[in-house]
């Protein structure tokens, strides 16, 4: 009976750990913090101009006007800055709440559902879909990834091309974190996110440079070591504790 409860818990736990840690997990940084820390928090200035850059790539993905482009722009911002107060007040209230993944996905969905509301006002139900399947994500990793593409001067061609290409990996990401259900199988999502990432690698090698390549693959990996982690650095359900060895291999069939 307690292997069949354990086994149910892990069921509902596990994908919504990994959700969490696609979602929550990395920040945007220019100067990267010692190996296995996460990186280092924006500045808002710094934060500001992210996600400007996030959603004129949006905007301009989906034709917006340049007075709904603004528009967007300000919106999502304020959005941002809602999302990440919410944020720190949960983990400001201790280690039960940080670990608490049902209150953090639902603060992500009542953020999310917000801002919403506020693209209905000026967009139309199609363009207000695409923006939160990529904006609507509020996805520090895409922070970081962004981050990390101004800190290495690209041209302007480049740099758009290269928005586009990681544009489209959040939105395909975060179809797969849509896809995250009760029962839903952990290791194959987890396996179609690390193909979603290797692709994601492809595509900006033909926009980078071998020297740009290493830097953004050294900026941008998952931080913690082989274990996925929860913001906080507090390991996921069912991932091995910091320092453990790893799991031996299981024998072939």
């Amino acid at each position: 009976m307690r292997d069949s409860r354990a086994s149910g818990f892990l069921r509902i736990v596990l994908p919504l750990a990994f959700l969490l840690t696609l979602s929550f997990f990395s920040t945007a940084a220019f100067a990267q913090p010692p190996a296995g820390a996460p990186p280092a928090q924006p500045s808002p200035e710094e934060a500001a101009k992210i996600w400007a850059l996030q959603a004129a790539d949006v905007a301009k993905s989906i034709g917006l006007t340049p007075e709904l482009s603004t528009k967007l722009s300000d919106a999502y911002k304020a959005a941002r800055e809602s999302y990440s107060a919410a944020f720190d007040a949960l983990r400001g209230q201790g280690q039960e709440a940080r670990r608490d993944f049902g209150k953090m996905r639902e603060l992500g969905v009542a953020e999310k559902g917000k801002f919403g509301e506020v693209l209905k006002g000026f967009l139309d139900a199609d363009q207000t879909a695409k923006v939160l399947a990529t904006l609507g994500s509020f996805n520090r990793r895409w922070d970081n990834m962004v981050g990390t593409l101004m800190g290495m001067g690209l041209d302007e061609a480049s740099m758009s091309k290269a928005m586009g290409i990681v544009t489209g990996y959040v939105a395909e990401s975060d179809k797969l974190m849509q896809g995250v259900t009760e029962g839903g199988d952990f290791q194959a999502v987890r396996e179609k996110s690390q193909a979603l990432r290797e692709k994601l690698d492809t595509d900006m090698a033909a926009v980078l440079s071998a020297e740009q390549m290493t830097k953004w693959k050294d900026a941008t990996a998952m931080r913690g070591g082989r274990q996925p982690r929860l913001p906080g650095g507090v390991p996921a359900p069912g991932a091995p504790a910091p320092g453990a060895p790893a799991p031996a291999p299981k024998p072939a069939e």
